[in-house]
């Protein structure tokens, strides 16, 4: 089957810089997308950032887990006329985040075994040791679990917010005139299903939830999302190929 998504429609609920990307591939697989961005991701720019931009070299580790992380903190750099000090190590969460830091010409030192930050922040404990403390790259909805564990590990830390995340409400319209006709709804944070839950006016029970990873789908839980899938690894291509794999079954059941 060359179109395994034919009659299928997925909503795409990410910034709208990265849903064409995503939608495209929809289409190779013959299904519909439809994209209503939950989210806008905005660089910002705060009085503290250039004051741990001139103290870089205090620092041995940097923590990046999202691919906007890692633009809005070298954006940041090269609006300061910063460079990187040698030596300054990174960790990174994320196939996509890797690949960006990688576009920047720069590789991970540490990358989890599963790409969620509690990972990161159990993984990184157990094995590393550091007298310097570890900056986190962070927006302005980042979740705590990083500085949490970190903080439970007596690890010290500072946090750079580089960006911000803001709901789309421009897109409440649209994406309620579209609800009743969604097959699967694709979450690729939790910043995404929290927007979505505050736009949405009820929450479809007979979409099925596509959800990146563990932290995203553990919010959709927390939020009362039903229907819930996460893929595995936690990729878009992931979310397509759990969806291809879902919308077969439901297929077969009908016939």
């Amino acid at each position: 089957m060359g179109e395994p998504l034919r009659g299928e429609r997925i909503l795409i609920t990410r910034e709208e810089t990265k849903a064409a990307e995503m939608a495209e591939k929809v289409s190779k697989l013959g299904g519909s997308p439809v994209v209503v961005p939950m989210i806008e991701i905005n660089d910002v720019e705060k009085p503290e950032n250039k004051i741990i931009l001139e103290r870089l070299s205090s620092f041995e580790w940097v923590f990046i887990t999202s691919a906007n992380g890692v633009q809005a903190f070298f954006q940041l750099l090269q609006q300061h006329h910063k460079k990187l000090p040698q030596g300054l190590q990174f960790g990174i969460v994320g196939k996509k985040t890797e690949e960006v830091l990688e576009a920047y010409g720069y590789t991970a030192s540490f990358v989890p075994s599963s790409f969620d930050a509690l990972t990161m922040a159990e993984e990184f404990t157990s094995f590393h040791t550091t007298d310097k403390p570890v900056l986190l790259i962070r927006g302005n909805l980042s979740r705590q679990i990083l500085p949490e564990k970190l903080r439970e590990a007596q690890i010290p830390y500072e946090t750079l917010e580089v960006y911000e995340t803001i709901y789309c409400t421009e897109s409440k319209q649209e994406l309620n005139n579209v609800l009743s006709t969604i097959d699967y709804i694709t979450f690729t944070s939790p910043s995404t299903i929290d927007a979505f839950v505050t736009l949405a006016e009820y929450i479809p029970d007979k979409a099925m939830y596509i959800c990146i990873g563990k932290t995203t789908s553990e919010r959709a839980k927390e939020l009362g999302i039903p229907n819930l899938y996460t893929s595995d690894p936690y990729t878009t291509d992931a979310m397509l190929h759990l969806i291809t794999e879902l919308a077969n079954e439901r297929k077969m059941n009908h016939e």
